[in-house]
């Protein structure tokens, strides 16, 4: 009887740590996303940052036209160092396209996240432009706070950040999965973003499935742009000489946050 115990507490001692030391801890996959905009709170927030009443009307008479949100479809390719966040190209309701050709809305950006590097670039189409950013990863100042909850299978724990200044984001990240990046621009966090909220540009990214096969060559290559590389300043700089006079400085600084964020 004493042998079997002393060989029970042994055997109990060697699996665990051998258990521990195997866990296995995903660095490489692929997330779908679900990315809603809330279309007439983000218009009305539009119109209240308009430069004059003209402008306010004009952004408020298409209130009507205009579904209350739409949901886009995304997909973010990740290894341990990179990160590829991409939009996924679906048919859309003539009023959605109205928004992205707009700008109100975006329409279609790529981010590469270097995370070794802490590099990151992106591309969109922007005023009648074609956009590249290469620049230095979105600094993010998180505070880790001790909610939970369940997204796409994987028990995330909640962040509250502040990012240029004075944008608030929510984000629940989890260690299951322990690559410091989420979607879009975001990173920073201990563990893989699943779910995202940013109250001032009126959109929340939630995850809806993991896969965790691993990615084919190629699969992190944001691709070649023909446009001249710009950081995030140089890409500020040039298109408020073209746009802030036709949208005034509060509305075209929203634009340009939902073009980096």
């Amino acid at each position: 009887m004493r042998f079997i115990l002393v060989v029970t507490l042994f055997t109990l001692g060697i699996y665990s740590p051998l258990k521990a030391q195997y866990t296995y801890f995903p660095q490489q996959g692929t997330i779908s996303y679900e990315k809603t905009i809330f279309i007439k709170n983000l218009v009305k927030r539009y119109g209240a940052y308009a430069k004059d009443e003209n402008s306010k009307q004009m952004m408020l008479s298409l209130l009507d036209r205009l579904p209350e949100n739409h949901v886009f479809k995304k997909k973010a390719s990740f290894s341990d160092k990179e990160v590829l966040f991409e939009h996924v190209k679906e048919d859309y309701t003539e009023s959605v396209r109205m928004m992205m050709q707009m700008g109100v809305i975006e329409s279609g950006i790529i981010t590469y996240q270097n995370l070794g590097e802490k590099r990151m670039k992106s591309s969109f189409d922007l005023g009648g432009q074609s956009i590249l950013v290469d620049d230095q990863v979105v600094d993010v100042k998180w505070k880790i706070t001790n909610e939970y909850r369940s997204i796409a299978g994987y028990n995330c724990r909640r962040a509250n950040g502040l990012v240029m200044d004075s944008i608030y984001v929510v984000a629940f990240y989890t260690d299951e999965i322990p690559v410091s990046a989420g979607p879009s621009s975001f990173n920073g966090l201990p563990g893989m973003i699943l779910g995202l909220a940013v109250p001032e540009l009126h959109y929340n990214i939630f995850a809806t499935k993991v896969d965790l096969t691993p990615l084919s060559p190629g699969a992190l290559d944001i691709g070649k742009k023909k446009a001249k590389a710009m950081t995030r300043k140089e890409v500020y700089d040039q298109l408020n000489a073209v746009l802030v006079g036709f949208l005034g400085e509060k509305m075209f600084n929203l634009v340009m946050a939902g073009y980096y964020l």
